[in-house]
């Protein structure tokens, strides 16, 4: 077996079944890189089947391994790859014969440890994979790296949430984007789920999500709102506040002007980070 394009970078992913964390890997960089890079997965003692909330949880970020099944290592493949990157501490890979990449391990932050089990545990393992395959591509294929951007409020129930729905559904995946609140709430504000849903977008599903040091890293814009000097500043990177109303305890009908302004505001955040493509969805 040889790599699907020659002349592109190629990365595989190994862990030990190829049912949870390699097929993580594998799912988020398949939708960063845009077929920009090579990426396949496999098991040193491959299982028979995927973890479901592994499934899940890469669903909710926006891309699928619903389609993978756990699978072998080949060794051709391993032979030929630019990278191998092993997940975890359980599994070994030995160097193949004249082989032309490196191997590299990532051990993982554990939640189980810190009594953080079943769907949160396995969100945080993703958001950590999540940031280390964005790195890897940055290595690998610089040119599939677009501009991201992380908003954050105190419970990532409200405005947040809704600047982020609103700035996924109208760049698409032009933009990354992130949402985090400082103190983050148990779900989203139902008023704003209800406005949101009258525009045709639905944030039902979403879950507010703590602030990490990590995130704002990993994004060139940090727009803040109403959340005090609780956000990390890191240099080479965009701050703004914006001042938006708390839509926290409010009806519908005082949420929909919230929503109204911050659909304004992504519509010229947009403009500013993607200009090409607003103009050319425009015409």
């Amino acid at each position: 077996m040889t790599t699907d394009h020659p002349n592109q970078p190629s990365v595989l992913f190994v862990c030990s079944k190829n049912g949870g964390k390699s097929q993580m890997a594998a799912a988020l960089a398949e939708k960063y890189a845009s077929g920009a890079v090579d990426v396949f997965s496999a098991g040193t003692h491959p299982g028979q089947a995927l973890n479901a909330l592994s499934t899940e949880v890469i669903a909710e970020a926006g891309a699928d391994m619903s389609g993978g099944h756990p699978q072998p290592i080949d060794p051709e493949l391993l032979a030929r790859v630019d990278r191998v990157v092993i997940l975890g501490a359980e599994a070994q890979v030995d160097p193949a014969e004249d082989m032309a990449g490196t191997i590299e391990r990532w051990v993982t932050d554990e939640p189980s440890a810190r009594g953080i089990d079943g769907i949160e545990r396995m969100r945080l393992v993703r958001d950590e994979i999540d940031a280390r395959v964005r790195g890897l591509l940055a290595e690998l294929a610089p040119q599939t790296q677009k501009p991201s951007v992380l908003f954050v409020c105190v419970h990532n129930a409200g405005r947040s949430q809704m600047a982020a729905a609103y700035l996924q559904h109208l760049a698409g995946d032009r933009i990354e984007v992130r949402s985090a609140g400082s103190q983050p709430a148990d779900t989203v504000n139902p008023a704003a789920v209800q406005a949101m849903a009258e525009e045709g977008i639905d944030i039902s599903a979403h879950r507010p999500k703590v602030l990490s040091t990590q995130a704002v890293k990993d994004s060139d814009v940090v727009i803040t709102m109403g959340c005090g000097d609780t956000c990390p500043i890191f240099p080479g990177k965009r701050y703004e506040d914006w001042q938006l109303e708390d839509p926290a305890g409010q009806g519908v009908d005082a949420v929909r002007p919230i929503r109204d302004d911050i659909r304004a505001r992504i519509e010229l955040l947009i403009s500013e980070l993607a200009p090409a493509q607003t103009a050319a969805s425009a015409s």
